[in-house]
């Protein structure tokens, strides 16, 4: 007989059932011996070498702010439950819930391949998202070192990669301000009665750290997710977690996710409108979005150089 799912320490989904392109379906099965009672085992992270062939990756979509990224790991140890980045892991053969936080896929060749892209004949520079599928800082890069290898060129200098606690990440803006570099707050994901509370505090404390735009979305639940952020809801917050759920569906027509261009990232509906509501009077009050954004200056860029190169004059 199926059993009830026992949170691993340290992890942050309760299951690993099979991707969505996968023929076979795997539940927690009671086998008579006692195994249900045990406590589950440890689960060890494990890295893999992803060999893909290029670095850049490109997208059309409409209500996102960047043609191009770069993602220099596939999975995150960091284990967030709603973490839109795992369905991603279906495409691998793997699951979007333990398989996504625990078998990792890394691009040693990152930095090279970037390099390669960029002198390409005919690229036109555009500013570079890094890490827009999973994050770039997880714990293994601390040993890796990928994203450090991508970039060491003369952004190293003025970045201070190691986003981790709030704490941290405010000190980072803070760094950038200071540099004159614009450093613009990213409120996300906004849970309906978990964290949606701290929407102003974490305006607020950016404003004051020195960031000068800010933006928000709201809780995104595509394909796998439904079910583990579900499955994390009720192991830890079994009282808040229908209430949770309700909202979100409320947001979406009465579903829990609609990847409807322009409003999947914010949402319809009453309690979308009045987050929306605080979101634009908090940024009023506190002086963000003032000025249209400037765009990024791309007239500087010069190919990555190679061996065989002639020398620069100046």
């Amino acid at each position: 007989m199926p059993v009830a799912l026992r949170q691993r320490k340290g992890r942050g989904a309760a299951s690993n059932a099979s991707g969505r392109f996968e023929a076979e379906k795997r539940v927690a099965f009671d086998d008579g011996w006692g195994t249900a009672d045990e406590e589950p085992t440890p689960l060890t992270t494990t890295l893999s070498v992803d060999s893909t062939r290029t670095i850049i990756a490109r997208n059309d979509s409409p209500d996102i702010g960047f043609d191009r990224s770069i993602n220099p790991y596939r999975g995150c140890e960091h284990g967030c439950i709603y973490c839109y980045a795992r369905p991603s892991h279906a495409y691998l053969g793997l699951s979007p819930g333990l398989d996504f936080e625990s078998r990792l896929f890394y691009k040693p060749q990152a930095a090279k391949l970037l390099a390669a892209e960029l002198r390409k004949k005919g690229y036109v520079c555009r500013p570079i998202a890094l890490g827009s599928n999973t994050d770039p800082y997880q714990p293994v890069e601390r040993k890796l070192g990928v994203t450090r290898a991508v970039l060491e060129r003369r952004l190293a200098r003025v970045m201070e990669p190691r986003a981790a606690a709030p704490e941290r990440r405010l000190e980072t803006i803070a760094a950038l301000a200071a540099a004159g570099v614009p450093a613009r707050v990213m409120s996300a994901p906004m849970i309906p009665a978990l964290n949606d509370s701290e929407m102003e505090q974490i305006l607020e404390r950016a404003r004051a750290a020195g960031a000068s735009s800010a933006a928000y979305t709201l809780l995104r639940l595509p394909l796998e997710l439904k079910a583990l952020f579900k499955e994390w809801l009720e192991a830890h917050f079994p009282a808040k977690a229908a209430h949770v759920l309700s909202l979100v569906a409320q947001t979406h027509g009465g579903r829990l996710y609609d990847a409807t261009w322009f409003t999947r990232k914010t949402g319809a509906g009453p309690y979308a409108d009045v987050l929306r509501l605080r979101f634009e009077r908090a940024c009023h009050r506190l002086g963000f979005n003032q000025r249209a954004a400037q765009p990024l200056d791309t007239s500087r860029f010069l190919p990555p150089p190679q061996q065989g190169d002639q020398l620069a004059l100046f």
